[in-house]
């Protein structure tokens, strides 16, 4: 009798799903959660990538349109920075450097703004862009994001990640 009491409790045991909802969406509900973080993560990675590449873009255009004659030149980066927070509020944290230069004898030179050098991307192109004599204009923006939940992304792999945009535009051609 004990026999077929226990074989009783054992089917009865083996049959119960009152638990098998709960456990099924733990389950899922981390993957989808998972899902959702990672896919949140990488728009907002793709927004900042095409927000200091536009920055960047209408940041040269302005510093290429100052006439040669005023002091748009130095004061421009200086005023690009503190003007940062209505310009780009989501990236409080991003670099933005500005300069104008002269390309002389085949390099460049004459730069002012708050870049002393350009960097050997920046510097290629514009050589390739300007001849000798002509003026141009480079602004730089460089941001580190940090993922939503730093510290679940760091434990699966992922961490922070540096952008970098840039602009290099042609100011004035040497008549």
């Amino acid at each position: 009798m004990t026999t077929m009491l226990k074989r009783m409790r054992m089917r009865r045991i083996a049959g119960d799903e009152r638990g098998v909802a709960a456990i099924e969406f733990a389950l899922i509900s981390t993957m989808a959660f998972m899902l959702l973080s990672g896919a949140v993560d990488l728009i907002q990675m793709i927004t900042v990538q095409r927000d200091l590449n536009r920055i960047t873009a209408e940041a040269a255009q302005v510093l290429a349109a100052c006439p040669p004659s005023s002091d748009c030149r130095t004061e421009f980066p200086l005023s690009l920075n503190s003007r940062r927070a209505s310009i780009s509020p989501q990236l409080m944290d991003a670099q933005i450097s500005a300069a104008t230069f002269v390309r002389k004898n085949d390099k460049i030179d004459d730069m002012a703004g708050t870049m002393t050098y350009l960097p050997a991307d920046m510097n290629t192109i514009a050589l390739a862009m300007l001849a000798n004599g002509d003026s141009g204009v480079a602004v730089l923006a460089t941001y580190t994001h940090k993922p939503i939940i730093l510290g679940f992304a760091q434990s699966w792999g992922f961490s922070t990640k540096d952008f970098r945009a840039f602009s290099v535009n042609l100011r004035g051609r040497q008549s």
